[in-house]
């Protein structure tokens, strides 16, 4: 899901003399019977869009914590008290794709920033934090003078335990059925977001450690931010896009791929790779770490470039194919056909090989971070047999994800925003280890020294493995 809450705007309270965006969302109270209309209304359409909605979690319980939800509201909440509450009920759906946020960030004005916007960074953005074995560590903290050091545990935050911290956080991250290593991808790569909620946004925390065996504390505070230098430099940058894909040699017959993003273009330079440098290597690191996905139909796309023979990466529903689930002259059902049938024009419903596709030995790296297109791809390439998947397991679903298309709505009263798929991407040949992803051949744990040490241990695998057999 995405997190619109790093533009620092949480719960802060001013007098407003003019009606701004943000006033509406944070402190325009609505009733608790508004409130229970629009729990209603986003269950109403959870029921009709979300095609696999009691899939990982049983239709009786789903009811009984809407039911609960709305019995427990008594007074006026604003739109980000409602979202809050949402948050740990819609992660049980375990759909990764599922997106809700109480505000829409085209609609935030300068005015806006100016208002709700703090004058300060959170304070967990000096630091690289890791969650190790229910533990959560410091591997980096760029404020030199801080007590905080790398390796040291921080054992609770303003009083509340680090297992504490942690079990709230994961409850308002999205993942697809009960995997958690994508909400833990999350949380380790500086989605601290969820955490930062938790102490009210607080600018200073105080933070109880562990160097060894001596306990301390100390205040990590946020740096502090002009808002105004910050409102005008965003003027005057264009939107950061990741480069499609990265490659190196690492040795004579020995090369690195990293596949960075599936939202990225496939550009010519890419396709030489093929026609060039990557038909004379025997060995191929394929790194898909850290990749969440993108396009889909640019994944079928380069999955053709990495097969040897024809293959099904994706099957759709009977039902769906058919269409018996939705009216015909329903939007939302055209939207579903229209989709498969353009998935099937383009030749995704069986992919053919490139006739300059790399055949010979692939390593594959994945972690919590293959999600979505990338998953199905890693996904594909195990099915097909091509390589040895080295890492941890997958953040997409193994069994099914839904996505493609995406149903769009508002709620009535709170304007809370959100997005449903309705495109349930069925996986060949299903797990029969169930809301859980990819298992790699080969898995990797690191520890807490791997991380100080800034050990890249998959790749050390295949590396060590290709130098084993003597062709690196």
């Amino acid at each position: 899901m995405r997190f619109y809450i790093t533009l620092i705007l949480l719960f802060v309270l001013v007098d407003i003399s003019s009606a701004q965006y943000l006033y509406h969302q944070l402190e325009e109270r609505h009733s608790a019977d508004e409130i229970r209309k629009d729990i209603d209304q986003l269950y109403t359409d959870l029921k009709k869009h979300h095609l696999q909605l009691y899939q990982y979690i049983k239709k009786t319980r789903f009811e009984w914590q809407i039911d609960s939800l709305k019995s427990s509201i008594e007074n006026p909440l604003t739109s980000a008290d409602l979202y809050l509450k949402l948050l740990p009920l819609l992660s049980e759906i375990g759909d990764g794709h599922l997106k809700i946020d109480f505000f829409e960030p085209a609609k935030v004005t300068d005015s806006d920033y100016l208002k709700y916007g703090r004058p300060y960074l959170s304070p967990f953005e000096q630091l690289n934090l890791k969650i190790i074995n229910g533990k959560i560590f410091i591997i980096e903290n760029q404020d030199r003078n801080s007590k905080l050091t790398a390796g040291s545990e921080i054992v609770s935050i303003n009083d509340l335990p680090s297992f504490e911290i942690i079990k709230n956080a994961l409850q308002k991250c999205f993942s697809d059925g009960y995997n958690s290593t994508f909400k833990y991808f999350l949380l380790n790569n500086g989605n601290l977001t969820n955490i930062w909620q938790i102490f009210k946004n607080k600018d200073s925390l105080n933070v109880v450690f562990r160097q060894g065996n001596i306990l301390d504390s100390t205040y990590l505070i946020g740096k502090p931010y002009d808002i105004k230098v910050a409102l005008q430099n965003s003027k005057h940058k264009g939107p950061f896009q990741l480069k499609f894909l990265d490659y190196k040699e690492l040795g004579t017959h020995t090369a690195y791929l990293k596949v960075n993003t599936f939202t990225a273009k496939l550009e010519q330079a890419d396709v030489d790779l093929f026609n060039n440098q990557l038909s004379n290597m025997e060995n191929l690191v394929l790194d898909l770490r850290g990749n969440t996905g993108g396009d889909i139909f640019l994944m079928c796309h380069f999955l053709k470039f990495f097969i040897k023979k024809p293959i099904c990466p994706i099957e759709f529903p009977q039902e769906l194919i058919k269409g018996v689930l939705l009216p015909t002259l329903d939007s939302n059902r055209r939207k579903q056909i229209n989709y498969v049938k353009e998935f099937n024009r383009n030749g995704y419903g069986k992919l053919i090989p490139f006739s300059n596709a790399y055949k010979n030995k692939l390593y594959i790296l994945v972690n919590g971070g293959t999600f979505s297109a990338t998953s199905i791809f890693a996904n594909t390439l195990s099915l097909a047999k091509r390589g040895i998947l080295i890492g941890e397991e997958t953040g997409g679903g193994r069994n099914n994800i839904n996505a493609g298309t995406y149903f769009n709505s508002r709620l009535k009263n709170t304007a809370i925003v959100y997005s449903i798929g309705m495109i349930p991407f069925k996986l060949p040949e299903p797990s029969l280890t169930i809301g859980h992803g990819i298992i790699p051949d080969i898995k990797i744990n690191y520890t807490l020294e791997d991380y100080l040490d800034n050990k890249d241990l998959e790749l050390n695998w295949a590396i060590q493995d290709i130098k084993k057999k003597g062709n690196l």
